[in-house]
Parts: structure tokens; sequence; C-alpha cells
């Protein structure tokens, strides 16, 4: 296992990734985050881990709903294991995304929007990802749904804070 780790985790930025569109890297480390899930009126903590991967080239993490310290024999409705895949394609200077968890995957495209950070579902435009703000030692992301009107749905929210 040792061998894979080394060979996927990456010590810094590929050079062939301009700095100006390494919008995921301040990310790279441990996170705990509060998700809170609108639809449902429930939340839960848990923690998301960011690594540089692929020489470089991407950004890869996992998020854990609830953190793995609160985890119980009942199982939490907002339960989720899952990992994305973020890498930068140096063709569109946006970055390609895959996140999969337990019998989903979902492909998305990340571009800036102004401060925003906004990952589309390429199977359902309507449906976004958006990292709000990002510091050095927190940020915000919600979970989105694109209206008829135009306006935006919440459905949740993620407030982390680095570990």
């Amino acid at each position: 296992m040792n061998d894979f780790v080394e060979a996927l985790v990456s010590d810094g930025r590929s050079p062939e990734l301009p700095e100006e569109l390494d919008w995921f890297g301040s990310l790279v480390g441990s996170w705990k985050l509060d998700y809170v899930d609108r639809n449902l009126a429930s939340s839960v903590k848990g923690e998301w881990i960011f690594a540089r991967v692929l020489e470089g080239m991407g950004i890869q993490d996992v998020i854990i709903l609830p953190a793995r310290d609160a985890r119980t024999e009942t199982p939490h409705p907002l339960t989720e294991y899952g990992t994305s895949l973020r890498v930068y394609n140096p063709g569109t200077r946006a970055w390609d995304v895959a996140y999969g968890y337990a019998g989903k995957i979902f492909r998305l495209k990340a571009r800036r929007e102004g401060d925003q950070i906004v990952l589309t579902n390429l199977a359902d435009e309507r449906h976004k990802w958006v990292f709000v703000s990002i510091e050095d030692d927190r940020f915000h992301w919600q979970n989105v749904n694109v209206r008829d009107d135009g306006t935006w749905h919440v459905n949740a929210d993620i407030y982390a804070e680095r570990a």
C-alpha cells in the first residue's frame, strides 16, 4: 500500500499548473466541518481531507460524514464517505472533477465565477457545488440547485475549519 500512496500523493504543485489557476491548492490539509442539510433540517460533524496527487496536477479529497470519531452502530441520516479527484485541464484552463461514494459518481467542471469556485454537474447543469469562500483557516461550501428563474436554492452548507 505504501507504494500506491507514494505514487499517488505529491509534495507540491506541478510547474505545469499555473499558480493563478491553483484554485484548490489552499485546501490541502485536514478540516473539521459542520454539514448542514437545509432540506432535512439536520446537521452532522464531519471531516474533509485534501492532498495533492498525480505529480501535482490534481487535488484529491476524502469527505467523511459523520467524522470517524463520531460514528456509531446506528447510521446517521447524513452518512457519506466519498472522494473527489480534481485534475487541472490545461486545454480548458479549468478543472475536471469526479466525485464518488457508494453507488454514485458525478462528473463536474470547476470554473471561477468572481470570488467563488463553481463546480457544475455535467449531467445536470442546474446542480452545482460552490466554494463560496476559502480562507487560510476556514472555508464555506454549498450544494445548490438553480431554479427556473435563475435563483439558487441552497440544499446544504459546509462550514469548515482547519484541523
